[in-house]
């Protein structure tokens, strides 16, 4: 990542713990729309535990390939002969896939992190939260993305914190040094071009 881009991170977490792209009218309202449907998903997810669709990338190279999983218990049976890097568990309603969640985390186990794509009816992503944990400055980045039903990027709010979720501000060599993983784009505009989607039935 370019120090600029670090040091305009830097300036907006110092400076403000949210970052609005754009908060007036209509998109504000349609961010408050999007914060009450991703709480809905939430809701079901909570009376739904166990993913409907289980996916994993099984390749240990820079190529990716995708495989779909029955359950979680032959995901983990999977696992005892060869790590996955790369997990993600869906849920779906009324046949659509509304809730995509990313664990990624390294081979040392120094950091993992999770991406929550909420989805709309239509397929389209509406937000993103992102869920950064690190040993390395011990500090978590959390990251609100919310998108346009034409994939327009609406607001994205930014804040740090500590393991024990107080807020912190790292230094700028802990940034720098996490910053290729913690800002890297996870988020996929839609269903259809989930990584894994052609697995999707």
């Amino acid at each position: 990542m370019r120090n600029v881009g670090l040091y305009c991170l830097l300036f907006i977490i110092v400076f403000s713990t949210s970052f609005l792209v754009s908060g007036q009218g209509r998109e504000s309202t349609e961010i408050k729309r999007i914060d009450a449907y991703s709480k809905s998903v939430d809701a079901f997810v909570k009376k739904n535990e166990k993913p409907h669709l289980i996916f994993a990338d099984i390749s240990r190279n820079a190529k990716p390939k995708w495989r779909k999983f029955a359950s979680t218990d032959s995901l983990e049976k999977f696992r005892e002969s060869t790590e996955t890097y790369i997990i993600a568990n869906n849920w779906m309603q009324n046949g659509k896939i509304v809730l995509s969640v990313f664990t990624l985390f390294s081979e040392s186990g120094d950091w993992a992190k999770y991406v929550y794509s909420y989805f709309r009816q239509d397929g389209t992503l509406a937000k993103a939260e992102t869920d950064y944990r690190t040993f390395y400055g011990d500090f978590v980045y959390l990251e609100n993305s919310y998108f346009g039903a034409k994939g327009k990027l609406l607001a994205k709010t930014a804040e740090f914190k500590d393991l024990d979720r107080k807020p912190k501000m790292p230094d700028k060599d802990d940034l720098k040094e996490n910053a290729h993983i913690m800002n890297a784009v996870d988020y996929y505009k839609s269903v259809g071009k989930l990584p894994y989607a052609h697995l999707v039935r």
